[in-house]
């Protein structure tokens, strides 16, 4: 299992086994409310979708905290030759009292995909404009709304790898010093034909 380790989180990514717990938890009220897709997603369903994005353009990670599951964070339609991915992540464990832990999380993963494996030069999101929580958040990591959203009602924000820089230097900074982690992240797992040659290169 290909995992990811920074700031005392770490991103598992999904197995089989896991998407059962994923579907529960997307299922919950709370949580698809804030879905571009709102209807129940069946059993069926879950098994066609994992389908579709267990392969080496789509990453899909439990985020773990202290030893518990608590949300779920991707990149998703990853292009090498755009130097982009879509991100997206949410989180069910709402009495969490550390509320920097969906920040960490999206910390760790764009530094993976930025720095560590240097794919990608931008991320994109989509983000309802109903949803003010999501929308500051994404924007203290550095997205801005793309020209033309403005009355869109899933609107699209891109993070270019330079605004991250500028933008989320002072989190970055904060990350680690809360965390006491200053190194990079960490890569983890077996090499498998459903990672990205980038990652298999740092598997041992």
């Amino acid at each position: 299992m290909l995992c990811i380790e920074q700031y005392g989180i770490k991103l598992k990514r999904l197995q089989h086994e896991d998407i059962e717990l994923v579907r529960k938890w997307r299922n919950h009220k709370d949580i698809r409310k804030h879905m571009v897709y709102k209807k129940y997603i069946t059993k069926e369903m879950q098994e066609s979708w994992f389908e579709s994005i267990n392969n080496k353009y789509n990453y899909y990670f439990l985020i773990e905290f202290q030893g518990q599951n608590i949300g779920v964070i991707n990149a998703k339609n990853v292009n090498l030759k755009h130097s982009c991915g879509e991100g997206g992540i949410f989180i069910w464990e709402n009495d969490l009292e550390n509320e920097f832990i969906p920040v960490f999380a999206s910390l760790c993963l764009l530094n993976t995909a930025f720095y560590k494996l240097k794919i990608f030069n931008k991320s994109l999101i989509q983000v309802l404009k109903s949803n003010p929580k999501a929308i500051q958040f994404n924007k203290a990591l550095g997205y801005i709304l793309i020209p033309g959203q403005e009355s869109v009602k899933n609107q699209y924000y891109i993070l270019t790898k330079d605004d991250y820089e500028k933008k989320a230097i002072k989190i970055r900074a904060y990350a680690e010093k809360y965390s006491n982690d200053y190194l990079p992240p960490r890569i983890s797992g077996k090499k498998s034909a459903k990672n990205l040659n980038e990652f298999n290169d740092c598997l041992l």
